[in-house]
């Protein structure tokens, strides 16, 4: 009786873990709730007479994050992007070279760090649909003259360009868009990110999306 009780109540406060994480993160850009799902944990019997099987109380079998479309908002920032429908943005950290360096987050709030990479808040590089880090020019020379950065522009599919000047325009490249069999199953690993594992399947990179 007691293992019963024990697992119920370990299975609870998993449960209240995991709404406490959704409310606590409920303002935060590109979020996405998570929600338990519980398994009944079964002892069989052991008399001949009655074969069936004992109640031993109830665990949590999994805490899946929802990768559901939610609500788009303006925010007037240049470099804020957000995707409507299915995919994810790819990130990583610049000096990250391991084999699933790769992360994914549907955080859209980017920036310029100090060498004109499009990067997310805490730093990782945005990657194209090339897999290649995406660097905004500062300044350009064209016809002898130096063309300094006046505006960064992203288009409904995720291409990005450069006005250097008043009217030179640089095409940096388009924004990567991964796309998996099972988005449900990637694995948080904090922050906003995901990781790709078995279950989810690994990405397919793309580029067009809505933003």
């Amino acid at each position: 009786m007691i293992s019963v009780i024990r697992s119920g109540l370990d299975a609870s406060l998993k449960h209240i873990g995991v709404v406490s994480n959704n409310i606590a993160n409920a303002r935060t850009t590109g979020f996405k709730k998570s929600s338990a799902t519980f398994q009944d944990i079964y002892a069989q019997k052991t008399t001949l007479l009655d074969p069936g099987k004992i109640g031993q109380g109830s665990r949590v079998e999994h805490v899946r994050p929802s990768q559901t479309q939610g609500p788009l908002m303006q925010t007037g920032q240049t470099l804020d992007v957000a995707i409507e429908g299915q995919g994810m943005f790819v990130v990583r950290a610049p000096n990250n070279t391991e084999a699933d360096a790769q992360s994914y987050t549907r955080d859209g709030s980017f920036s310029l760090d100090k060498d004109g990479f499009i990067v997310t808040a805490d730093g990782q590089r945005v990657l194209s649909e090339q897999g290649q880090f995406m660097q905004v020019p500062f300044t350009r020379i064209s016809s002898g003259r130096e063309l300094r950065l006046e505006d960064v522009i992203i288009d409904e599919f995720g291409t990005v360009r450069a006005q250097m000047g008043r009217t030179d325009i640089v095409e940096v490249g388009r924004l990567g868009l991964a796309l998996f069999s099972d988005v449900n199953e990637l694995t948080p690993i904090g922050g906003n990110f995901f990781k790709a594992n078995q279950a989810s399947g690994p990405a397919q990179i793309e580029g067009a999306f809505q933003g």
